[in-house]
């Protein structure tokens, strides 16, 4: 069985408009793919919010540290403010990348998405997302191409076959829901886009079974992959009766 993952074609436009741009999405996804979510976060953060964290609907960040170190704000709904000593930030993990890079993982009282770089950031990521899953797959079926059970090749067992095939309909899901104009979509279609990718890189880490655990592996990727989703995906609307 062979895959062909499609790749994002590459732009070297400048991303106009805080980075609301289709070229820019592109680019990111291709980064991501490429090189890993660090450099990909990076990029995206350049385009979108440079010198400004960007913190979720919950006041966290995740980012690479050294964005957290060269950033002098954070963002929050009123626009950005300054980071300074007394505004409570807390630093609540590190999350290593392989490569040897870190993500770090920040909680600031009062941060949220602003009104300038808040929402393209957020449509970035599931750019950049889309990126990090198709690596992801590209990584498992890789290992697994040249694996065999009982003189088969294990990319050639049904089982195999329908992970791959969850994870790539995943990928093609979350790529549909996404496809609308930047600026435009729907908060409910990018939590949606948001589960498909989750479901896809689970898919990958059944995939790669106990190599999925190890540190500093596609697990790794996977992992980071989800948690800047639980960071800063659009949160889910307030049920009619439970609004005040």
């Amino acid at each position: 069985m062979s895959l062909t993952i499609p790749a994002a074609r590459s732009d070297a436009d400048p991303a106009p408009d805080h980075g609301r741009s289709p070229a820019l999405a592109r680019r990111v996804r291709a980064a991501a793919r490429q090189d890993g979510a660090a450099h990909a976060l990076a990029l995206l953060h350049a385009a979108t919010l440079p010198g400004v964290l960007p913190a979720g609907p919950g006041g966290h960040a995740l980012i690479p540290e050294t964005v957290a170190a060269a950033a002098s704000r954070y963002d929050t709904p009123a626009g950005p403010r300054p980071r300074r000593p007394g505004t409570g930030e807390e630093l609540l993990a590190r999350l290593p990348l392989p490569g040897g890079e870190n993500l770090v993982a920040l909680r600031i009282p009062g941060a949220g998405p602003g009104p300038d770089g808040g929402a393209t950031w957020a449509e970035g990521l599931v750019a950049l997302r889309l990126g990090l899953a198709e690596r992801a797959l590209r990584e498992a079926t890789d290992r697994l191409k040249d694996r065999t059970v009982q003189g088969t090749v294990m990319l050639h067992l049904p089982l195999v076959r329908a992970l791959v095939a969850d994870a790539a309909c995943g990928l093609a899901e979350a790529a549909a829901l996404t496809s609308a104009p930047a600026g435009h979509r729907d908060p409910a279609e990018l939590r949606r886009a948001h589960r498909a990718l989750d479901e896809s890189g689970r898919a990958c880490l059944h995939l790669l079974g106990a190599a999925g655990f190890a540190s500093g592996g596609t697990g790794d990727l996977v992992r980071a992959s989800e948690l800047l989703a639980d960071t800063y995906a659009p949160p889910p609307p307030v049920p009619e009766g439970d609004r005040p």
